[in-house]
């Protein structure tokens, strides 16, 4: 098995907003990725396992042990949809190769759902302050970016498997955009709150009403 993607149904989804939320060393992508499937109420459609992903499993609190593995969560509820990926912590890509064999196929998901743009979540750990940086593959997505106090990245590289999402999305003519906030304090949910309200404000989302009983 080189790679496996698991498809429990397939979503009905209207120009999607596809987040991306890599795992690394800080975890910051997997972690702001959780939190907005809790609040738009998205449902895990999607699983990817692959050969190159780490050799052990995760095991849950009840004892039960699975395969690393990247979800897929859709949301038909929120404006616009949504789609959102993240990995299990521990999934790293030392290899290039398995790396775009892996980030090949997650791109590919947002093409077959015809996303509207592809968010990719992940941090710098740079001694700037607190900043917010952007990479986009269009001028468009980061002067709406930089309106709102992010710093567009320039004349630099994009090393890893964010410089790789994005351009793949670019050769695919996927429009893309990757956030990488600088993380000066250590609570990550803070920085994390912060780069959704700055994913709200530039594309307008809009999170489901919750329903009381």
């Amino acid at each position: 098995m080189d790679r496996l993607r698991v498809e429990k149904y397939s979503p009905t989804l209207c120009s999607p907003l596809y987040v991306v939320g890599l795992a690394g060393p800080s975890d910051f992508g997997r972690i702001t990725a959780k939190m907005l499937i809790d609040r738009v109420g998205a449902r895990l459609f999607c699983e990817l396992y692959s050969r190159h992903f780490p050799d052990h499993v995760t095991i849950a609190e009840d004892g039960t042990c699975r395969l690393l593995r990247y979800e897929f969560f859709e949301s038909s509820l929120s404006s616009p949809n949504m789609l959102i990926a993240c990995g299990d912590d521990g999934i790293n890509f030392e290899n290039p190769e398995s790396a775009f064999d892996v980030l090949d196929e997650i791109v590919q998901l947002g093409k077959k759902y015809r996303s509207s743009t592809l968010i990719l979540i992940d941090a710098l750990h740079l001694e700037d302050g607190e900043l917010t940086y952007v990479a986009a593959t269009t001028r468009k997505i980061t002067k709406n970016l930089e309106s709102r106090g992010a710093k567009v990245m320039k004349e630099t590289h994009l090393l890893g498997p964010a410089g790789i999402v994005l351009g793949m999305c670019r050769l695919y003519s996927l429009s893309a955009v990757g956030i990488f906030p600088t993380l000066t304090r250590p609570e990550i949910e803070v920085h994390a709150e912060e780069t959704l309200k700055l994913i709200e404000e530039s594309f307008n989302l809009q999170y489901p009403e919750k329903t009381t009983l």
